[in-house]
C-alpha cells in the first residue's frame, strides 16, 4: 500500500493545490473555465496528438483488447442504462456518467504503477490499451453528447450533425491527425516534425496531466462534493470494483489472457477515472460536478483497492 500511496499522492497534492487556491479566491469559477480551456485545447490536444502518433495498429493484442475493452463497454453500457432509466438523465449526462465509472488514468498511474511492480514486461501490455483508450472512450462519450445536443432532425441527421461537429473540437483532430502522422512517418523513412515543434508539443503533453489535476481541484471548491457525492460513489464503485472484476472475468474465461497479460488489464481497469473525464464534462459544460466528484472519490478510494488488487493478482 506504501508504493501505491506514494504514487498516487502526488495526483492528490496537485488537485489539493487547485482547491486551496480556489478557495482562498486567487482562482475565480470563470478563471476555472479559461484554465480548463487552456488545458483542453492546448495541452489535452498536444498529449493525445502525440500518444496518437505512437501508436502502430499492427503490434496491437487483439485479445487484451477485447478482455479490456469488453468489460468497459459492459460497464459503460449499464451506466448509461442506469443515467436513463433510474437517474432519469439527458443523453450528455449519461454519458459522462457512464465514461466517469469506466475510464481509467492509465498513464499518469498506471504507468507508474506497473513499471514499479512488474518491469518492462508489464508495460507492453498496459501501452497497447492505453495507445486505444482516447481513441476509443473519448470518441464515443463526445459523440454522444454532440448528438444530445442536436435538437433538429431524426436520428441519422443528429448523428451526421454530431459526427460534424466533434471535429470543431481537439479530440478527434488531435486523435486522428496523430494516427495520421505515426503511420506517414512509419511510411516514409527519416521524416519527422521539426525539432522545435516537436519540443513544443512535448513540453505541452507534460504540463496537460498536472495543469488538469490543478484545475481539477479548483473546480472542487466551486462544484463541492455534497450535490453530487451519490453519483460520485455509484461511478467510484463501478471504476474501482466493478470494471476490474468484469475484465477479469472475460479475460480469464472467455479470452484466456497469459497471467502477466490478464493481471496487468485487471490493474488498469483498477485505476482510478482520469482528469481527462473532468476536462470533457468542463469543455461540453455537461455533468461538471458528476464528473469532478468522480475523479476525486476514486483517486482516494484507489489507494485501498489497487492495493488488495495487487495483493491478490500477484
Amino acid at each position: 500500500m506504501i508504493a501505491v500511496l506514494e504514487i498516487i499522492l502526488p495526483v492528490v497534492l496537485l488537485g489539493l493545490a487547485g482547491f486551496v487556491l480556489a478557495r482562498s479566491a486567487l482562482v475565480s469559477e470563470e478563471a476555472v473555465r479559461g484554465l480548463a480551456n487552456v488545458t483542453f485545447y492546448i495541452l489535452f490536444a498536444a498529449l493525445l496528438f502525440r500518444s496518437m502518433s505512437k501508436v502502430r495498429i499492427e503490434t496491437l493484442d487483439p485479445a487484451i483488447l477485447l478482455a479490456f475493452f469488453g468489460g468497459v463497454a459492459i460497464v459503460f453500457g449499464a451506466l448509461m442504462l442506469i443515467g436513463r432509466f433510474m437517474l432519469k438523465m439527458s443523453l450528455g449526462d449519461q454519458a459522462i456518467l457512464a465514461l466517469s465509472g469506466s475510464f481509467s488514468n492509465g498513464v499518469g498511474l498506471g504507468i507508474p504503477l506497473v513499471a514499479l511492480a512488474f518491469g518492462e514486461a508489464g508495460l507492453v501490455p498496459l501501452l497497447m490499451i492505453i495507445s486505444v483508450h482516447s481513441l476509443v472512450m473519448l470518441t464515443l462519450t463526445c459523440f454522444l453528447i454532440e448528438i444530445d445536443r442536436q435538437d433538429r432532425g431524426g436520428i441519422a441527421r443528429r448523428m451526421g450533425a454530431a459526427t460534424l461537429t466533434m471535429f470543431k473540437h481537439p479530440v478527434l483532430p488531435a486523435i486522428f491527425a496523430g494516427l495520421a502522422w505515426g503511420e506517414l512517418t512509419r511510411r516514409v523513412p527519416g521524416l519527422a516534425l521539426p525539432e522545435v515543434l516537436d519540443k513544443a508539443l512535448a513540453l505541452a503533453a507534460q504540463a496537460a496531466a498536472p495543469v488538469g489535476l490543478i484545475t481539477l481541484g479548483a473546480s472542487l471548491a466551486h462544484v463541492g462534493l455534497r450535490g453530487h457525492w451519490r453519483e460520485g460513489v455509484l461511478t467510484s464503485t463501478a471504476k474501482l470494483l466493478v470494471l476490474p472484476v468484469v475484465v477479469y472475468l472475460l479475460g480469464r474465461y472467455v479470452f484466456r489472457l497469459e497471467p502477466l497479460w490478464l493481471t496487468i488489464a485487471v490493474i488498469d481497469a483498477c485505476m482510478p477515472a482520469g482528469a481527462n473525464v473532468y476536462m470533457i464534462a468542463q469543455r461540453y459544460g455537461v455533468g461538471v460536478g458528476r464528473a469532478t466528484n468522480a475523479v476525486v472519490l476514486s483517486t482516494v478510494a484507489s489507494v485501498v483497492t489497487v492495493s488488495v488488487a495487487l495483493a491478490l493478482l500477484r
